[in-house]
Order: C-alpha cells, then sequence, then structure tokens
C-alpha cells in the first residue's frame, strides 16, 4: 500500500480506540522539552496530538504527497511547533533534516499480524539513527498470537467453494463450469478480514506465538512452534491471528474481540480441516523470514499438513528460476526503457522531450506519445 490517497489515511485518523490508546502513552512521555518524530506520519495524527499535548518539537515525517496534508493540518491548528518532512527514515540526514536527535519516536510500523508491510526494519534504523540515548519508542514491544478456530460459513465461501459445481449456481442455471484446480492455491491464502466476517467460534485459548522488543531487535521475522490445548470440541477450519502492542506499560490489542481498531484479524486455513475433541493438543508452526513468504505447519498427534502463501498462485518453472540465487537476469525492453531513462534524466530535457527521445531509442516499446509521456512521468515522479 502506498498511503498517498486520504482514503488510505482515513481509517487510521478516526480510528478511536487505537488513538486514544497512543494519546495515552503521548501523555505519560511528552513536556516542553520533549522533541517527538512521527514517523510514517501520514496525515500526521500522531504527530499532532504529540503538538496538542505540549512537545517542544514535533517533526512528521512522511515520504508520500500526504505530508502536504499533514502540513496543512499543523496550520490549521495553529501548532507552530511541528515540522513536516517528506523523506523516509533512511533519507533522514542528521544537521540537514533533523537539528539533533529526538526524544520520542511515535510510529504505526506494525501492519496486520505484526511482520506485514514489512515496515518494521525502517523503524529499527530510525531507532538506531535517530533516536536519542534513553530516548523513547511508541509503541517499543509487540506480540503475535493465535487461536485455532471453527469458521465453517467463511471457510466453505473463500476454500470450500472452489470444488464441486456450487448449487446456488447450477440453480440459477448457470453452465456447469469447475474451478477444482483452485482450492489448492486457495486453501494456501492468508485471508486478512474482521472477526465480525470470519465468525469463527475459538477452540482454545491464544496463544503466544512471538514477541519482539523494538527496542533491541534487529530482523522482524517468525519463527514460532507453539502447542495449544483444545476446549471444545468441534472442526478446526484453521488459524485466526492478531497482534498487540505496548504503548508505554499500556497493551493494544488488535484480536477485534473488545475494542474494535483499523487492523484486521489474519485467518489461517487448514488445507483439510480436523476434527478436534476437548483435551486434544494442536501444535502450530509458523515462520516467515524478513520480506518473505509465510508458511504454517499443523499437527494433530500423528497427522500433519504443510502450507505456504508462497503456494498460494499457480508458478512457471521460468517464475521459480526467477527466485533462485543464481538466476542470471536479462533486461526485458520495459527495463531497457528504465536503463535509457535514467541515463538521461540530468536535469536538462522535459519529461516531453525525454518521451519523444525515448520512443526513437526504444522503439516498439510504447503504442503512443501518450503512452511514453506517461511512462516518463511516472519514473520522473519517483525517482527525478
Amino acid at each position: 500500500m502506498s498511503y498517498s490517497d486520504v482514503a488510505d489515511h482515513r481509517n487510521m485518523v478516526f480510528d478511536g480506540v487505537r488513538n486514544a490508546a497512543y494519546t495515552r502513552a503521548l501523555e505519560k512521555v511528552v513536556g516542553p522539552d520533549t522533541t517527538v518524530m512521527d514517523l510514517g506520519a501520514g496525515l500526521g495524527i500522531l504527530g499532532l496530538m504529540a503538538a496538542r499535548l505540549g512537545a517542544g518539537k514535533v517533526y512528521l515525517v512522511e515520504p508520500t504527497v500526504a505530508i502536504e496534508l499533514a502540513r496543512q493540518a499543523a496550520a490549521d491548528n495553529g501548532l507552530s511547533a511541528v515540522e513536516c518532512i517528506r523523506a523516509t527514515a533512511e533519507q533522514l540526514k542528521l544537521n540537514d533534516n533533523l537539528d539533533a536527535k529526538v526524544d520520542v519516536i511515535v510510529s504505526v510500523f506494525t501492519g496486520n499480524f505484526l511482520l506485514e508491510e514489512d515496515l518494521l526494519p525502517s523503524l529499527f534504523y530510525a531507532r538506531d539513527h535517530h533516536l536519542a540515548p534513553g530516548g523513547q519508542l511508541i509503541p517499543d514491544r509487540g506480540r503475535m498470537e493465535v487461536v485455532p478456530v471453527s469458521a465453517a460459513d467463511y471457510y466453505e465461501k473463500y476454500i470450500g467453494s472452489w470444488g464441486p459445481f456450487p448449487e446456488h449456481c447450477r440453480k440459477e442455471g448457470l453452465p456447469e463450469i469447475e474451478y477444482r484446480a483452485v482450492r489448492p492455491y486457495a486453501a494456501n491464502s492468508m485471508a486478512y478480514d474482521t472477526t465480525e466476517n470470519i465468525q469463527a467460534q475459538r477452540l482454545g485459548a491464544p496463544a503466544p506465538l512471538l514477541e519482539l522488543d523494538f527496542n533491541t531487535a534487529q530482523k522482524a521475522e517468525c519463527d514460532a512452534d507453539i502447542e495449544v490445548l483444545i476446549e471444545s470440541d468441534g472442526i478446526c477450519h484453521g488459524w485466526m491471528g492478531w497482534f498487540q502492542i505496548r504503548l508505554v506499560n499500556e497493551w493494544l490489542s488488535t484480536d477485534g474481540e473488545q475494542n474494535k481498531t483499523h487492523w484486521s484479524q489474519v485467518f489461517l486455513p487448514l488445507e483439510q480441516p480436523l476434527t478436534v475433541v476437548t483435551g486434544d493438543r494442536l501444535r502450530l508452526a509458523l515462520k516467515r523470514p524478513e520480506g518473505g513468504q509465510w508458511s504454517w505447519s499443523t499437527t494433530l498427534g500423528s497427522k500433519s499438513q504443510r502450507q505456504s502463501s508462497f503456494l498460494s498462485q499457480p508458478l512457471r518453472p521460468q517464475d521459480l528460476l526467477k527466485q533462485s540465487d543464481h538466476y542470471r537476469p536479462q533486461l526485458h525492453d520495459k527495463a531497457q526503457g528504465w536503463q535509457w531513462l535514467l541515463d538521461h534524466i540530468n536535469g536538462e530535457a522535459s519529461v516531453t522531450q525525454l518521451a519523444s527521445e525515448l520512443r526513437l531509442a526504444q522503439p516498439g516499446m510504447f503504442a503512443s506519445e501518450a503512452q511514453a509521456l506517461q511512462f516518463v512521468r511516472a519514473v520522473a515522479e519517483s525517482l527525478g
């Protein structure tokens, strides 16, 4: 997600549960001598709250155009202590963008199920380069949790339906076309949804999978192996997961059971649902390298089934080859266009001139001048 559109930020700006918890945390650490960085600020709601609470200086750091709206919001609210910087954590420079290291870094770099979106490495970078000794991270800790669930209707809708021709389609007189081949891919797809939609019955108590101390962590990866005691008879269709974050001394949960936030929960389906009875012990092994794919194994007694988000889409041999460390890549036409353009962006030619010259240099790459111009504009906007 790019977070460039206003619509991307609405749920976060108006997430009363989340923002109230962050406010309580900021109240404990912010004072007139406090310098705060709102990292990945978006529309700046957390940093603006810090300024409203009396922080001496607040940096809103955001790489997308949303920072311009945050800048206007700061002005409209008379928050003169706020300074807006369009950059990533890695682009910030001490004595250039920043006057000094900051006392507090507040962020929402926890995607759904904590590690999604791979934002935590940037938080760790900011911690190491921009946080003053003894400074405070908000949040400073994250915890992943899961529970085995029975979710018959949800499972049938998103996985079971990829089987025999659905009866409701037959009743509507549709031609009988089956998609049995899709089912294995659906069963390896993690679903991000709300507790209201999943409508799951918990078959045991939630279990902690992984806990990360953001003050010391160097990697955002998961390699967990847990066992859960089944407390209710039923059919287990998969696992439901969420995370908690610690905001100074208060934990905020995204399980969706009580106080609902903008974060979704995750459903990790089983390839084949399992019949479980009270007293069974169900084992889950969950792995995800930083920036990689999720894989999960579920074991009941001597039976085990393993799944992976890597298997959620059909891959051709050439697709797999490209993921090998020994693959020898060659530039395709579009990449050659990128290369030509990067060699010629020097501040002298306009995007119109570059588009015309690119069409001459790479004939057949674009059907029209308009397509070439659109391509050059996109590259110039992101890199120029």
